[in-house]
C-alpha cells in the first residue's frame, strides 16, 4: 500500500514537472498552513530544550493557528484572508523575535522571504485581479518593518535567553537562513510549473480553436477555409518542383430533395456517409475537405489524367452504400449519387481558375444527367 502511494506522488510530481498536472488552490494553501505549522512545532520544542517558555507558548499557538484556525478557513474557501493572516503571523514573528532575541538569531530573513512569496499567492488565488499592487504593498510593508525592526535592534538590546550559548545562536541563524532559502526556492519551482502548466494549458486551447476554425464540425473533415490554405502551399510546391496536381469538386444528385423529404436530419446522416466513403475511398495522401453544403473538393498530387481513375472509384463506391431512414411504416435504405467535375493546376494559373474549371465541370455533368465525371484537357501555360 505505501509503495503504490509512492508510486502515485512521484507520478504526479513527474507531471507537475512536465506541466502536465498543478494541485488545487486548496490543496497548495494546505500544504503551505500545515508546512508552517510544522516548523512552529519544531521551534516550540527548540525554545522548550532552551528553558524559554514565552516563545514556546507563542509557537505552539502559531501551530494550531496554521494547522487548525486556518484549515476552517480553508473549507469555506477563504484563501485571501489565508494569505492575509498568514503574512501577519509570519511578519509579526519574525520581528518581534529579532526584537526580543536580537538581530544575529536570523528571525528576520522571514520577512524576506513574503516579499516573493507574496507575489506567486496573490497570482494564484481565484478571483483577485492579478496586479502588482497588493503583492507590491504586502512587500513594502515588510520592507518599512524590516528596517523599523533593524533600527529598533540597532538601539534596544536583546531581552531573552542573553545568556545563551553562542552555538545555539548560530545554528538559529544557519536554520532560519535555510528554511528562508527554502521556502524561495519552493515557490520559485511552484511558480514555475505553474507558468508551465498555464503555457500548457493554453497551447491545448490554441490547438483546439486552430481545430474548430479548420475542421467542419458535421464531417469532422477539414473546412474550406482550411482547404485554401493547403492549395495555396501545394500550388508553391507545384512552383518549386513542377509537380502538377489535380483536383475535383463533387455534389451530392438531388441532395435538396432529400432535406425536404426525409428532413434535415436524415441528409446530415447522408453528408456524414459520403465523407466518409470518399475519405475511405481516396488513395492515400489525396486531401478531402467539405466545400459548402453538399459540396466536397478531393485534392491529389497527380496529374488529371491520374486522378480520374480515383473520382471514379469514388463516385462509383457512393452508389454502393446506403443511410437507413427510419420512417413509421419500416426503414429504407437511402441511396444517393455524385457527380464530379476535375480539373488540373498548370503553371501560370491562380487556384481561382483551377476551381472555376472543376465547378464548370461540375455543372455540365449536373446538366447531362449527373452520375458521372466529367473532367477537360489540362490547361496549358
Amino acid at each position: 500500500m505505501e509503495d503504490k502511494r509512492k508510486h502515485t506522488n512521484l507520478h504526479y510530481l513527474k507531471r507537475m514537472w512536465n506541466g502536465d498536472y498543478f494541485p488545487s488552490v486548496k490543496d497548495r494553501f494546505n500544504m503551505i498552513c500545515y508546512s508552517l505549522g510544522a516548523v512552529h512545532a519544531v521551534y516550540a520544542i527548540l525554545f522548550f530544550i532552551l528553558k524559554s517558555p514565552l516563545f514556546a507558548i507563542y509557537n505552539i499557538f502559531s501551530a494550531y493557528l496554521f494547522i487548525c484556525t486556518l484549515t476552517v478557513l480553508l473549507r469555506k474557501e477563504a484563501y485571501y484572508s489565508v494569505f492575509v493572516i498568514s503574512n501577519f503571523e509570519i511578519a509579526l514573528f519574525s520581528a518581534a523575535s529579532t526584537i526580543l532575541l536580537g538581530w544575529d538569531w536570523g528571525f528576520i530573513f522571514f520577512i524576506i522571504a513574503l516579499c516573493p512569496v507574496s507575489f506567486f499567492i496573490t497570482y494564484s488565488l481565484p478571483g483577485v485581479k492579478r496586479s502588482f499592487t497588493r503583492p507590491s504593498l504586502f512587500s513594502l510593508t515588510n520592507m518599512m518593518l524590516f528596517i523599523v525592526t533593524r533600527i529598533i535592534c540597532d538601539n534596544v538590546k536583546p531581552m531573552f535567553l542573553t545568556d545563551i550559548n553562542p552555538k545555539w545562536i548560530n545554528a538559529f541563524y544557519y536554520g532560519n537562513a535555510v528554511v528562508t532559502f527554502m521556502s524561495i526556492i519552493g515557490f520559485s519551482i511552484m511558480f514555475s510549473m505553474e507558468i508551465r502548466c498555464k503555457e500548457k494549458e493554453l497551447e491545448k486551447n490554441n490547438q483546439d480553436l486552430t481545430a474548430i476554425s479548420t475542421v467542419d464540425p458535421l464531417t469532422g473533415l477539414l473546412n474550406r477555409r482550411a482547404m485554401m490554405q493547403i492549395l495555396e502551399e501545394q500550388v508553391a510546391r507545384t512552383k518549386s518542383t513542377g509537380e502538377l496536381f489535380s483536383m475535383a469538386i463533387g455534389d451530392i444528385d438531388n441532395f435538396k430533395m432529400v432535406n425536404d423529404v426525409h428532413g434535415h436530419n436524415v441528409g446530415d446522416d447522408v453528408l456524414v456517409m459520403v465523407a466518409k466513403t470518399i475519405k475511405d475511398t481516396l488513395p492515400e495522401g489525396a486531401t478531402l475537405c467539405r466545400w459548402g453544403g453538399e459540396e466536397f473538393l478531393i485534392l491529389i498530387s497527380k496529374p488529371e489524367v491520374e486522378t480520374i481513375p480515383s473520382i471514379e472509384a469514388v463516385r462509383y463506391a457512393i452508389t454502393q452504400v446506403s443511410t437507413r431512414v427510419d420512417k413509421p411504416e419500416g426503414y429504407l435504405d437511402l441511396s444517393v449519387s455524385m457527380t464530379f467535375g476535375v480539373s488540373q493546376y498548370m503553371h501560370g494559373y491562380s487556384i481561382d481558375q483551377v476551381i472555376s474549371l472543376a465547378d464548370e465541370n461540375l455543372y455540365k455533368g449536373k446538366s447531362s444527367g449527373k452520375n458521372k465525371v466529367v473532367h477537360s484537357k489540362s490547361i496549358i501555360e
